[in-house]
């Protein structure tokens, strides 16, 4: 499978699971000097190989010419370069998760796939209009925390992670954990948070023992 049907089987797969809506959205993957991304505007349901937009990082200008690149490049382009370890970014509009984003709160850590996938709590970056540079710049800055997972205030949220996959699971692990930290604000009772020496751990062993062939 090339890298352009990779980005469609997991277009579709965020779109089965409900991470996002109509055409909202994006993700990509990054292999060599290129950026595979998601055009703008294209219904995941009927995405095929040949409309997946293909970039290059080195002056982040599409090199194919197919649909155009989504309209939130700048955000992916910024990530890749102020990370070279990231290889695959999934940027979601899920419910939970953009509730969060909302009501520009944190997602504690509560769980351990949270503490181990994404690396504690979910931080919220400062809201900057959808596209633009200054939103980009936002997310890089939350990112520099080491986590995998963010929320865009009032727009959604970016897991990224080492391969497409990984950033997949990460998109997954801040829905869920949105879902949880609600349904405890709701319940009455008071949620134990990890603390950051279980949270350091098990992110150590995750990064460096378990998660071997995620990241691939």
């Amino acid at each position: 499978m090339n890298a352009s049907e990779q980005i469609v089987e997991m277009a579709k797969k965020m779109m089965i699971l409900g991470l996002v809506k109509g055409t909202w959205g994006n993700i990509s993957m990054k292999k060599d000097d290129k950026i595979y991304i998601t055009p703008s505007g294209k219904g995941y349901d009927k995405l095929m190989a040949e409309d997946v937009a293909v970039v290059d990082t080195k002056n982040g200008k599409q090199i194919n010419n197919g649909p155009k690149a989504s309209s939130e490049l700048p955000l992916h382009l910024l990530i890749y370069k102020t990370f070279p370890k990231i290889k695959g970014i999934v940027h979601t509009h899920s419910i939970y998760a953009s509730t969060f984003a909302a009501i520009n709160k944190p997602i504690p850590c509560y769980i351990e796939d949270q503490a181990q996938i994404i690396g504690g709590k979910i931080p919220v970056a400062n809201y900057a209009f959808p596209g633009t540079r200054e939103l980009a710049e936002n997310a890089v800055e939350k990112l520099r925390l080491g986590v995998f997972g963010i929320l865009l205030s009032n727009h959604g949220a970016v897991g990224v992670g080492r391969s497409l996959n990984e950033a997949m699971i990460a998109a997954q692990i801040i829905e869920k954990s949105a879902e949880i930290a609600l349904l405890i604000k709701t319940s009455g009772e008071e949620g134990r948070e990890l603390s950051e020496e279980e949270i350091d751990k098990m992110r150590d062993i995750y990064l460096n023992k378990y998660s071997s062939d995620i990241a691939k």
